[in-house]
């Protein structure tokens, strides 16, 4: 299997790498791993957003594949999908929505490359999420969990890889939502696992 030499990863402000102080979050963390390696030389692509979503994913992911040459894509999305606003309680992206933009996100990037990943987180601390401190908005443990089964069942419909990341400790967050250092370093190990099995790097 041919290596991919460009790799894109497209999410939200944890796959940005939000208050990672250390490394810059777990995406700089691959390519601080294997980009700037001589042999099988791969470039690491962070397209992440702080607020993305599955929506936003959608809007711009293909014309900045195009743009890198992509040839693996992995996408990081559904907690911002799966929060919501104090007034009303709707989540930001309904669940039928959601399912529909990660199937579509599928049949798009298939176009790009057939090396395509989604992966999720599946906590948060809930003590200091609802809400968050920053603004009026909720994120909680059950709606991330709905969400990360829905893409997981989208993906198993279309036989793409869900990289599964373990359940982060409360200590692992820095604000309540984003990982810390040591939780940014947790999902790095998972992700670079996922990608040396697949032959990936």
């Amino acid at each position: 299997m041919k290596k991919p030499s460009s790799i894109l990863i497209f999410g939200d402000s944890t796959a940005w790498g939000a208050w990672d102080m250390e490394k810059g979050g777990w995406v700089n963390r691959l390519w601080l791993h294997v980009g700037n390696r001589d042999e099988d030389y791969v470039e690491i692509y962070n397209q992440s957003i702080s607020g993305g979503n599955s929506e936003t994913i959608l809007e711009r992911f293909e014309r900045e594949a195009e743009a890198r040459g992509a040839e693996a894509i992995i996408f990081q999305t559904g907690g911002n999908d799966a929060s919501y606003k104090g007034v009303d309680g709707k989540c930001w992206v309904s669940e039928e929505k959601f399912r529909e933009n990660i199937d579509e996100i599928i049949k798009r990037a298939r176009k790009i490359t057939d090396k395509i990943a989604f992966m999720d987180l599946k906590n948060c601390d809930e003590s200091k999420t609802t809400p968050v401190s920053w603004v009026d908005i909720y994120f909680t443990n059950e709606n991330m969990r709905k969400y990360g089964t829905i893409m997981k069942d989208v993906c198993l419909k279309n036989k793409i890889p869900f990289i599964e990341i373990d359940k982060l400790d409360d200590s692992d967050f820095e604000d309540g939502l984003h990982p810390n250092a040591e939780g940014h370093r947790k999902i790095f190990e998972q992700v670079k696992r996922f990608m040396v099995e697949s032959g990936w790097v």
